[in-house]
């Protein structure tokens, strides 16, 4: 008879924020941008500096034109992920800017890249440079009528990935006096003990499936009062689809949503379920 084994693989790039979480590690807890020195407020004027940037960048004739085809909404959201080095020059390896709009890929905003100038870099308690990865998500108006693609400062979009979110929900069982990166960690802990405990090990003796590893993706949304909704998965066959579903719908509301900028926001969820199948 035909067994499986069952691993479970969060799929998602949990990005650390330690020095943010921890300042008092730290004399510099935050990168400065070009320009920031003598703000307080040195992440907004992260923020703010590195928007005008990509807007530069944006409003470029082919870039424009390209967004202004292809984008669904007056809106779009750029997502980026920069890692600086420990003197503070970035790591274009490790750092991107992209967009969900059609037909414009990460690679074709890589050069945007190159824009953005060297920052004084974080500094631990003895003044040691340390590496840091900085992600922002920034909206921008498709203005059509005056040709023009404009920032929207503090902008919040309906959803906000898992990875980006300011505040994670806060998973059943999860204490909500942690830190960000603790209750990702509880959250994607939870989750996976749950799809062990649940799915159903007896379906490739059912479904008569080839030897070998089975990946089933699934993907669910957690709502503005922490209902998980949306959910589908793509497998194999349909029969494994329906379980996965299935198991994912015990998943309890949650106690808390996620916030980004102090508003509840949709958190889009994603992880595959890894199977091998033995003789």
């Amino acid at each position: 008879m035909k067994s499986i084994r069952l691993f479970t693989i969060l799929f998602i790039a949990i990005q650390f924020t330690w020095a943010q979480e921890h300042p008092e590690f730290y004399n510099r807890p935050f990168v400065i941008f070009e320009g920031c020195d003598d703000i307080d407020d040195k992440e907004r004027c992260y923020e703010i500096k590195l928007q005008e940037l990509i807007g530069k960048n944006l409003n470029l004739r082919k870039v424009k034109d390209t967004l202004f085809f292809n984008a669904e909404k007056d809106t779009i959201v750029v997502h980026t992920g920069i890692m600086y080095n420990e003197k503070g020059a970035i790591d274009k390896e490790y750092s991107y800017v992209s967009t969900t709009v059609k037909d414009f890929s990460n690679n074709k905003m890589k050069y945007f890249l190159d824009s953005i100038p060297n920052v004084k870099p974080v500094l631990d308690d003895y003044d040691n440079g340390v590496s840091s990865r900085v992600q922002k998500l920034f909206g921008f108006l498709l203005d059509k009528t005056n040709d023009s693609i404009v920032p929207i400062l503090g902008y919040t979009p309906e959803e906000v990935p898992f990875s980006y979110i300011e505040k994670v929900p806060v998973y059943k069982g999860s204490n909500k006096r942690l830190d960000n990166i603790e209750l990702k960690k509880c959250m994607n802990e939870k989750v996976k003990k749950l799809v062990s405990e649940n799915f159903n090990p007896n379906l490739a003796s059912k479904l008569g499936l080839s030897p070998g590893v089975k990946r089933i993706f699934v993907m669910f949304k957690i709502d503005k009062k922490g209902n998980v909704t949306n959910i589908v998965a793509r497998g194999p066959h349909k029969a494994l689809e329906e379980e996965a579903i299935r198991v994912i719908k015990k998943i309890p509301k949650l106690k808390k949503p996620g916030y980004q900028r102090k508003k509840p926001v949709i958190v889009p969820y994603a992880l595959p379920i890894i199977f091998r199948v033995n003789n």
